[in-house]
């Protein structure tokens, strides 16, 4: 398949569990890759290189973040120009637990390396968690929007909120309608909680 499938959700939205989903069902696919994946795509970026360039052999790309440094999922209007044919999933969730499942990733290792590059970023250390909560929310509803207005009426995205278990909720079947093999309608578990239950 030379169709690729991007998942343009943020990180702790059940990211792991969509690269596992792909993998299971014979499908190549990259998952954050220790800030790799989003550090070469935005080195491409920078450079007016394909943004997969060198890391084009795969069908799925997830978690595609470097931690307060770059986001390459907020990159997709130019990976919709680039890679024709793809599909674009949102993963999402509520935007306050969300933000506390972001706090509390890695036992805060995450947050603290967030606002550490976000201080030195605006060169204000005077930044503080409260700031980087308010930062993340306000972050999570530009996207949301950014991400409506463009696929606005396309079919080739999808979105579902990963806590939720019901037919419109459920990717399997749209990738399925878009051409994709993929056995069952639920996510594998793999993180903090259960995503999807198996639909019956």
């Amino acid at each position: 398949m030379s169709r690729r499938i991007f998942l343009i959700g943020h990180n702790k939205c059940g990211t792991r569990s969509i690269n596992k989903l792909l993998k299971k069902n014979g499908y190549s696919s990259i998952h954050y890759d220790k800030g790799r994946l989003a550090k070469r795509i935005q080195a491409n970026f920078i450079f007016s290189r394909p943004l997969l360039d060198g890391v084009d052999q795969y069908c799925g790309y997830t978690d595609m973040e470097f931690c307060g440094e770059f986001y390459a999922y907020r990159l997709f209007p130019l990976l919709d120009l680039q890679y024709p044919g793809s599909c674009f999933i949102y993963n999402t969730r509520d935007v306050n637990r969300w933000v506390d499942s972001r706090l509390n990733h890695r036992n805060g290792k995450y947050a603290r390396t967030y606002l550490n590059r976000m201080q030195r970023a605006f060169e204000d250390p005077n930044l503080t968690v409260i700031d980087l909560r308010q930062h993340w929310v306000e972050a999570w509803q530009c996207h949301d929007a950014d991400l409506r207005s463009y696929f606005v009426g396309r079919n080739n995205f999808f979105e579902f909120d990963i806590t939720v278990s019901n037919e419109q909720a459920d990717p399997c079947r749209f990738w399925r309608r878009r051409g994709c093999y993929i056995r069952g309608n639920a996510l594998p578990h793999s993180g903090a909680r259960p995503l999807l239950v198996e639909n019956p």
